[in-house]
């Protein structure tokens, strides 16, 4: 940060929104398979709105891209009263859930062993569907040993790679995708310098764009990237496995303001504090 600047909320939030674009019904995703991913659980509407209004939602966006996620078969909603209640479905579990190692896990899988992969035409190369997987060319590929079966046009052989060399770093991590993380880094060390926000709404509002824009990058390719790329790729950048980020609001709080624990608007809500904040 400049000298002479103050590190401020409203700095720390607009330099994690200047990190990637911030897609309504993807955050929304991000949202609810933080605060809410046990089965059963709902985030009210008001929440909802309270949460995305600073990140830049518009209340019109917001309706739209429930309504997708609702059409897709991601997510259900709820009448409590006049509030509605939103959550996501078995099928919005089961994928967030897929990916929740490679979102909240510290460590990374570390093959031992890789397949270089060479295919007679593209085409061949398609029928791979594997998440670690990754394409040196359209025709040659590399994979972790064993990951899965591999189709009989595909000639394949076991290595160990050694020092990658910068073209095949390139490869691996596009500029593009390199200064994202770096972007993503550096707007996280500002928040450091911040410390946390007394406001509980202001906490859940950074930690959830910093972790939507760390999902939005590291699902953009395999673990086996960071495994051949080390520290230039960013899992280094968020240290805490479970604890990512410097607000811990995802984590259960006992409710300390009286409110009932048969309440649903709050016993859906894995936050208690959350829910106080914002109704």
């Amino acid at each position: 940060m400049d000298q002479g600047i103050p590190v401020t909320y409203q700095t720390v939030l607009d330099r994690l929104l200047a990190c990637g674009p911030v897609k309504a019904w993807s955050l929304i995703v991000t949202i609810l398979g933080d605060l809410a991913a046990e089965e059963g659980a709902r985030v009210p509407g008001p929440v909802l709105t309270r949460l995305t209004d600073p990140m830049g939602i518009k209340p019109e966006a917001l309706r739209v891209a429930i309504h997708r996620l609702r059409r897709d078969g991601w997510i259900t909603s709820e009448r409590d009263g006049r509030m509605s209640l939103y959550g996501l479905t078995a099928h919005g579990r089961k994928l967030t859930r897929s990916v929740y190692a490679r979102v909240y896990g510290q460590a990374v899988r570390d093959p031992k062993q890789w397949q270089i992969l060479i295919a007679p035409n593209a085409e061949a190369l398609q029928g791979v569907d594997h998440p670690d997987l990754i394409l040196i060319s359209a025709r040659v590929a590399i994979l972790p040993n064993g990951a899965t079966e591999l189709p009989v046009a595909l000639f394949a052989w076991d290595a160990k790679p050694g020092v990658v060399p910068d073209w095949m770093k390139s490869v691996l991590v596009p500029e593009e995708l390199d200064t994202a993380y770096a972007m993503l880094a550096e707007a996280l060390t500002l928040a450091k310098e911040l410390g946390t926000p007394q406001s509980v709404l202001e906490q859940a509002v950074l930690r959830l764009v910093a972790l939507h824009q760390w999902r939005r990058l590291v699902l953009r390719h395999g673990s086996g990237v960071e495994t051949l790329m080390g520290p230039r790729v960013a899992r280094r950048i968020v240290p805490h496995a479970g604890k990512r980020y410097p607000w811990s609001v995802g984590a259960t709080h006992p409710c300390k303001s009286g409110c009932s624990g048969g309440d649903l608007r709050v016993r859906t809500v894995r936050n208690h504090l959350l829910f106080h904040a914002v109704r």
